[in-house]
């Protein structure tokens, strides 16, 4: 792979053109200089820390993570062609139809857009966590306030390894923040045609406590 198509080389071109220090960026992220200096040297770096840093330097974290032609991939699978279009509407059809019988079976879903950082709860979802009408803004920390504190970790990291390419999916039973009772969360990553993340696809009922 050519240097400039790296994470590493794009993370030092931005460091370079904000005249920004390792330990200031580190300040931000909550992390060492250090640790920084890692990235910069082509270091693994966590999603989360991902975000924080491409939402500090105001750019797209997967331009940041994947380079120009990531970027122009899931350009082309957001627009697409008539045939593609046609396609998607057979999926959503279908999706409503499934929506319907997982209603009645009381089995809760929720799709988490990789790319938006924004996950979408089913009603079903809604009533199993305890979820007002306004009160989901849409993002994992959001689902993760649903998590009683003694299980939130335990959660937070079957998510992380699925979002990192760690694990292909995950299966957590943990208790609620508001109220009695237990959920069983059951989801897996969705990626795109060269691997990357896209979405992630849960499926949530009702647990012995």
């Amino acid at each position: 792979m050519r240097e400039q198509d790296t994470f590493a080389s794009r993370l030092t071109q931005l460091i370079r053109e904000h005249s920004i220090s390792h330990a200031e960026i580190g300040r931000v992220v909550g992390v060492s200089g250090q640790a920084v200096g890692k990235w910069a040297k082509g270091g693994n770096i966590e999603y989360d820390n991902l975000k924080t840093v491409a939402t500090h330097f105001d750019v797209n974290w997967i331009w940041l993570r994947y380079g120009d032609d990531a970027m122009t991939s899931f350009s082309e699978r957001r627009t697409g062609s008539k045939v593609r279009r046609a396609v998607i509407k057979s999926i959503v059809d279908n999706e409503q139809r499934m929506r319907l019988a997982l209603e009645v079976a009381t089995i809760g879903t929720w799709d988490f857009d990789i790319v938006d950082d924004q996950i979408v709860l089913s009603d079903v979802t809604r009533k199993l966590l305890g979820v007002g009408k306004n009160g989901f803004r849409g993002n994992k920390n959001d689902l993760l306030g649903y998590v009683a504190v003694a299980d939130r970790t335990q959660m937070d990291t079957a998510l992380t390894e699925v979002i990192e390419s760690r694990e292909t999916d995950f299966d957590v039973t943990h208790r609620l923040t508001h109220g009695a009772g237990c959920v069983r969360q059951r989801g897996r990553m969705i990626e795109d045609d060269t691997g990357r993340p896209l979405r992630m696809i849960c499926v949530i009922t009702a647990a012995e406590s």
